[in-house]
Protein backbone atom coordinates (compact mmCIF):
# COMPACT_ATOMS: atom_id res chain seq x y z
CA UNK A 1 0.00 0.00 0.00
CA UNK A 2 2.91 2.36 1.02
CA UNK A 3 4.38 1.93 -2.55
CA UNK A 4 1.71 2.47 -4.70
CA UNK A 5 0.67 5.70 -2.57
CA UNK A 6 4.70 6.35 -3.22
CA UNK A 7 4.57 5.65 -6.69
CA UNK A 8 1.19 6.97 -7.85
CA UNK A 9 2.00 10.35 -5.71
CA UNK A 10 5.39 10.63 -8.61
CA UNK A 11 3.80 9.34 -11.60
CA UNK A 12 0.19 11.02 -11.24
CA UNK A 13 -0.88 8.08 -13.87
CA UNK A 14 -2.30 4.53 -12.77
CA UNK A 15 -0.63 2.95 -15.83
CA UNK A 16 2.49 4.59 -15.10
CA UNK A 17 2.41 3.47 -11.41
CA UNK A 18 1.61 -0.25 -12.48
CA UNK A 19 3.78 -0.64 -14.79
CA UNK A 20 6.50 0.39 -12.23
CA UNK A 21 5.21 -2.36 -9.80
CA UNK A 22 4.43 -4.70 -11.73
CA UNK A 23 1.16 -5.65 -11.22
CA UNK A 24 -2.36 -4.04 -12.81
CA UNK A 25 -3.94 -1.00 -12.66
CA UNK A 26 -7.26 -2.47 -10.65
CA UNK A 27 -4.49 -3.74 -7.08
CA UNK A 28 -2.72 -0.02 -7.51
CA UNK A 29 -5.90 1.22 -7.03
CA UNK A 30 -7.33 -0.85 -4.74
CA UNK A 31 -3.81 -0.39 -2.43
CA UNK A 32 -4.36 3.31 -2.74
CA UNK A 33 -8.66 2.70 -1.31
CA UNK A 34 -7.18 0.68 1.55
CA UNK A 35 -4.53 2.92 2.63
CA UNK A 36 -7.06 5.40 2.59
CA UNK A 37 -9.57 3.74 4.78
CA UNK A 38 -6.82 2.87 7.26
CA UNK A 39 -5.82 6.75 7.53
CA UNK A 40 -9.06 7.58 7.03
CA UNK A 41 -8.13 10.56 4.48
CA UNK A 42 -8.40 10.96 0.93
CA UNK A 43 -4.85 10.42 -0.50
CA UNK A 44 -5.88 11.51 -4.10
CA UNK A 45 -8.43 12.97 -6.37
CA UNK A 46 -9.26 12.86 -9.66
CA UNK A 47 -9.30 16.22 -11.90
CA UNK A 48 -9.85 16.25 -15.23
CA UNK A 49 -8.71 12.59 -15.62
CA UNK A 50 -5.56 13.01 -13.93
CA UNK A 51 -4.73 11.86 -10.28
CA UNK A 52 -3.74 14.55 -7.86
CA UNK A 53 -2.33 14.45 -4.40
CA UNK A 54 -5.14 16.08 -1.85
CA UNK A 55 -3.35 18.36 0.92
CA UNK A 56 -3.53 15.86 3.60
CA UNK A 57 -2.00 13.42 0.90
CA UNK A 58 0.99 16.04 0.18
CA UNK A 59 1.89 16.05 4.01
CA UNK A 60 1.97 12.02 4.63
CA UNK A 61 3.87 11.24 1.23
CA UNK A 62 7.32 11.96 2.72
CA UNK A 63 6.49 10.32 5.84
CA UNK A 64 5.48 6.91 3.47
CA UNK A 65 9.06 7.60 1.53
CA UNK A 66 10.35 7.35 4.97
CA UNK A 67 9.22 4.54 6.16
CA UNK A 68 9.79 2.58 2.82
CA UNK A 69 13.23 3.43 2.92
CA UNK A 70 13.66 2.18 7.16
CA UNK A 71 11.68 -0.86 5.88
CA UNK A 72 14.29 -1.79 2.72
CA UNK A 73 17.07 -0.99 4.82
CA UNK A 74 15.84 -3.70 7.62
CA UNK A 75 15.68 -6.17 4.83
CA UNK A 76 19.16 -5.86 3.35
CA UNK A 77 17.22 -3.90 -0.06
CA UNK A 78 18.32 -0.97 0.65
CA UNK A 79 21.20 1.05 -0.47
CA UNK A 80 20.82 3.40 1.84
CA UNK A 81 21.79 2.56 5.67
CA UNK A 82 20.88 4.56 8.67
CA UNK A 83 22.75 3.77 11.98
CA UNK A 84 21.86 6.31 15.50
CA UNK A 85 23.84 6.26 18.31
CA UNK A 86 23.29 8.72 20.90
CA UNK A 87 20.92 10.74 19.06
CA UNK A 88 23.23 11.27 16.38
CA UNK A 89 22.54 9.69 12.90
CA UNK A 90 25.20 7.72 10.62
CA UNK A 91 24.17 7.61 6.69
CA UNK A 92 25.88 5.60 4.29
CA UNK A 93 24.44 5.48 0.66
CA UNK A 94 25.96 3.15 -2.75
CA UNK A 95 25.35 4.56 -5.92
CA UNK A 96 24.49 1.98 -9.19
CA UNK A 97 28.43 3.07 -10.32
CA UNK A 98 29.31 1.50 -6.49
CA UNK A 99 30.92 4.99 -5.02
CA UNK A 100 29.72 5.17 -1.78
CA UNK A 101 28.60 8.37 0.55
CA UNK A 102 28.90 9.08 3.98
CA UNK A 103 27.22 11.20 6.38
CA UNK A 104 28.28 11.86 10.16
CA UNK A 105 26.12 14.42 12.31
CA UNK A 106 28.21 16.23 15.23
CA UNK A 107 27.12 18.18 17.77
CA UNK A 108 26.37 21.46 17.12
CA UNK A 109 28.93 22.27 20.30
CA UNK A 110 31.62 21.11 18.41
CA UNK A 111 31.16 24.11 16.48
CA UNK A 112 32.19 26.07 19.62
CA UNK A 113 35.29 23.98 20.49
CA UNK A 114 36.88 23.52 16.67
CA UNK A 115 34.41 25.23 14.66
CA UNK A 116 35.47 26.61 10.85
CA UNK A 117 35.05 30.56 10.78
CA UNK A 118 32.19 29.96 8.44
CA UNK A 119 30.80 27.90 11.08
CA UNK A 120 31.00 30.17 13.73
CA UNK A 121 30.05 33.24 12.05
CA UNK A 122 27.16 31.55 10.47
CA UNK A 123 25.68 30.28 14.23
CA UNK A 124 26.53 33.68 15.29
CA UNK A 125 24.33 35.82 12.35
CA UNK A 126 21.36 33.23 12.81
CA UNK A 127 21.61 33.73 16.62
CA UNK A 128 21.52 37.31 16.67
CA UNK A 129 19.06 37.82 13.70
CA UNK A 130 16.72 35.48 15.80
CA UNK A 131 16.08 33.35 13.43
CA UNK A 132 14.90 36.35 10.69
CA UNK A 133 16.38 35.38 7.08
CA UNK A 134 16.36 38.97 6.12
CA UNK A 135 17.88 40.55 9.41
CA UNK A 136 21.04 42.78 8.74
CA UNK A 137 22.69 40.44 10.78
CA UNK A 138 22.61 37.83 7.85
CA UNK A 139 23.90 39.96 5.54
CA UNK A 140 27.48 38.89 6.01
CA UNK A 141 26.86 35.44 5.67
CA UNK A 142 24.17 35.92 2.47
CA UNK A 143 26.95 35.12 0.10
CA UNK A 144 27.46 31.84 1.42
CA UNK A 145 24.42 30.85 1.90
CA UNK A 146 21.95 28.35 0.49
CA UNK A 147 18.19 29.42 1.01
CA UNK A 148 15.34 26.54 0.43
CA UNK A 149 11.33 26.75 1.07
CA UNK A 150 9.88 23.15 1.30
CA UNK A 151 6.71 22.66 -1.14
CA UNK A 152 4.38 19.67 -1.36
CA UNK A 153 6.59 18.27 -4.44
CA UNK A 154 9.91 19.22 -2.39
CA UNK A 155 12.72 21.54 -1.67
CA UNK A 156 12.65 24.57 -4.04
CA UNK A 157 15.96 27.04 -4.32
CA UNK A 158 15.18 30.47 -3.03
CA UNK A 159 18.78 31.82 -3.12
CA UNK A 160 22.32 30.28 -3.70
CA UNK A 161 24.76 32.83 -2.35
CA UNK A 162 27.78 33.11 -5.38
CA UNK A 163 30.20 32.21 -2.47
CA UNK A 164 28.98 29.13 -1.69
CA UNK A 165 30.27 25.73 -1.55
CA UNK A 166 27.66 24.89 -4.20
CA UNK A 167 28.47 27.78 -6.42
CA UNK A 168 32.10 27.20 -6.17
CA UNK A 169 31.92 23.43 -6.44
CA UNK A 170 29.35 22.76 -8.95
CA UNK A 171 30.02 26.18 -10.94
CA UNK A 172 28.11 29.37 -11.00
CA UNK A 173 26.55 28.65 -14.35
CA UNK A 174 24.43 25.53 -12.53
CA UNK A 175 24.42 27.74 -9.31
CA UNK A 176 22.11 30.42 -10.78
CA UNK A 177 20.22 28.48 -12.91
CA UNK A 178 19.38 26.76 -9.89
CA UNK A 179 16.87 29.64 -8.15
CA UNK A 180 13.22 28.19 -8.45
CA UNK A 181 14.36 24.66 -8.82
CA UNK A 182 13.33 21.58 -6.85
CA UNK A 183 16.06 19.96 -5.65
CA UNK A 184 15.40 16.48 -6.70
CA UNK A 185 14.23 17.37 -10.41
CA UNK A 186 17.27 15.51 -11.14
CA UNK A 187 15.21 12.39 -10.51
CA UNK A 188 18.43 10.32 -8.66
CA UNK A 189 15.87 8.24 -6.47
CA UNK A 190 14.60 8.59 -3.00
CA UNK A 191 17.57 6.79 -1.31
CA UNK A 192 20.05 9.53 -2.48
CA UNK A 193 17.27 12.03 -1.87
CA UNK A 194 17.35 11.22 1.57
CA UNK A 195 21.22 10.77 2.15
CA UNK A 196 21.18 14.52 0.97
CA UNK A 197 18.12 16.30 2.09
CA UNK A 198 16.74 13.19 4.44
CA UNK A 199 17.76 15.92 8.05
CA UNK A 200 16.02 19.05 6.39
CA UNK A 201 12.76 18.54 7.45
CA UNK A 202 13.26 18.04 11.07
CA UNK A 203 15.21 21.43 11.19
CA UNK A 204 12.91 23.28 8.97
CA UNK A 205 10.01 22.58 11.21
CA UNK A 206 11.54 22.57 14.37
CA UNK A 207 13.47 25.95 13.27
CA UNK A 208 16.78 24.31 14.96
CA UNK A 209 20.07 23.06 14.30
CA UNK A 210 22.12 20.65 12.94
CA UNK A 211 25.89 20.13 11.76
CA UNK A 212 26.94 16.59 9.50
CA UNK A 213 30.54 16.21 8.01
CA UNK A 214 29.86 14.71 4.54
CA UNK A 215 31.85 12.93 1.94
CA UNK A 216 30.02 12.58 -1.20
CA UNK A 217 30.43 12.18 -5.43
CA UNK A 218 29.32 15.07 -6.81
CA UNK A 219 29.50 16.89 -10.11
CA UNK A 220 32.60 19.30 -10.47
CA UNK A 221 32.08 22.61 -12.27
CA UNK A 222 29.24 20.76 -14.87
CA UNK A 223 31.90 17.47 -15.37
CA UNK A 224 31.97 14.54 -14.09
CA UNK A 225 31.56 13.29 -10.44
CA UNK A 226 34.52 14.08 -7.78
CA UNK A 227 34.70 13.24 -4.34
CA UNK A 228 34.31 15.49 -1.99
CA UNK A 229 34.23 16.29 2.23
CA UNK A 230 32.10 19.07 3.38
CA UNK A 231 30.91 20.48 6.69
CA UNK A 232 26.88 21.35 6.38
CA UNK A 233 25.27 23.53 8.51
CA UNK A 234 21.20 23.60 8.86
CA UNK A 235 19.75 26.57 10.30
CA UNK A 236 16.14 27.00 10.75
CA UNK A 237 14.80 30.04 9.70
CA UNK A 238 11.97 32.55 8.89
CA UNK A 239 10.67 34.78 5.64
CA UNK A 240 9.45 38.59 6.73
CA UNK A 241 5.98 36.80 5.85
CA UNK A 242 6.43 34.65 8.96
CA UNK A 243 6.56 31.05 6.99
CA UNK A 244 9.31 29.15 6.99
CA UNK A 245 13.07 28.41 5.57
CA UNK A 246 16.04 26.49 5.80
CA UNK A 247 19.31 28.13 5.46
CA UNK A 248 22.04 25.60 4.51
CA UNK A 249 25.70 26.72 5.21
CA UNK A 250 28.50 24.45 3.30
CA UNK A 251 31.85 24.50 3.85
CA UNK A 252 34.28 22.51 1.58
CA UNK A 253 37.41 20.80 3.74
CA UNK A 254 39.31 18.46 4.55
CA UNK A 255 38.51 18.37 8.55
CA UNK A 256 35.63 16.22 8.79
CA UNK A 257 35.16 13.36 10.85
CA UNK A 258 33.42 10.30 9.37
CA UNK A 259 34.23 6.79 11.47
CA UNK A 260 33.09 4.81 8.21
CA UNK A 261 35.70 6.75 5.77
CA UNK A 262 39.35 5.68 5.76
CA UNK A 263 42.63 7.60 5.80
CA UNK A 264 42.93 5.84 2.41
CA UNK A 265 39.50 7.35 0.70
CA UNK A 266 40.12 10.61 1.90
CA UNK A 267 40.11 12.57 -1.15
CA UNK A 268 42.86 15.59 -1.68
CA UNK A 269 41.27 18.76 -2.66
CA UNK A 270 42.55 21.40 -4.86
CA UNK A 271 43.70 24.41 -2.48
CA UNK A 272 41.76 26.58 -4.52
CA UNK A 273 38.62 25.19 -3.45
CA UNK A 274 39.14 24.63 0.22
CA UNK A 275 36.81 27.05 2.48
CA UNK A 276 38.92 26.63 6.09
CA UNK A 277 40.25 30.30 5.97
CA UNK A 278 37.78 33.26 4.43
CA UNK A 279 39.38 36.38 4.30
CA UNK A 280 35.97 37.82 4.19
CA UNK A 281 35.00 36.84 7.41
CA UNK A 282 38.21 36.57 9.29
CA UNK A 283 37.90 40.16 10.90
CA UNK A 284 34.14 39.30 11.86
CA UNK A 285 34.34 36.08 13.53
CA UNK A 286 34.75 36.84 17.67
CA UNK A 287 35.18 33.60 19.63
CA UNK A 288 31.91 31.68 20.35
CA UNK A 289 32.58 31.13 24.48
CA UNK A 290 35.02 28.18 25.17
CA UNK A 291 34.95 25.36 27.55
CA UNK A 292 36.95 25.43 30.40
CA UNK A 293 37.24 21.41 29.54
CA UNK A 294 36.20 19.51 25.70
CA UNK A 295 34.61 16.56 26.70
CA UNK A 296 35.20 13.48 25.08
CA UNK A 297 31.36 12.15 25.29
CA UNK A 298 30.78 15.75 23.03
CA UNK A 299 33.50 15.16 20.21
Amino acid sequence: MLRAFVCLSRHLNLSKASDELGTTRQTVRRHITDLEVILEQKLFEVVDRQYELTPEGSERIEEAQKLILQLDSWAGQSALTKKTKAGLEKLEYTDKEGRSFHSQQHPVSQIAINGLPLMKSALMAWGNAKTQIEHEAMDEIRPYMVLFRKVPAGWVFVHVGKESAYARWFGWTWASSAIGKLINEDNVGDEYNEFIGGAYSRIYEEGGVRLDHIFAHLPKDGGQPHPGTFQRLLLGGVFPDGTPGLILMASITEQVEIDALSEADRPKIDADMIMDTLPALSNSVTQLPQPRKASHSIL
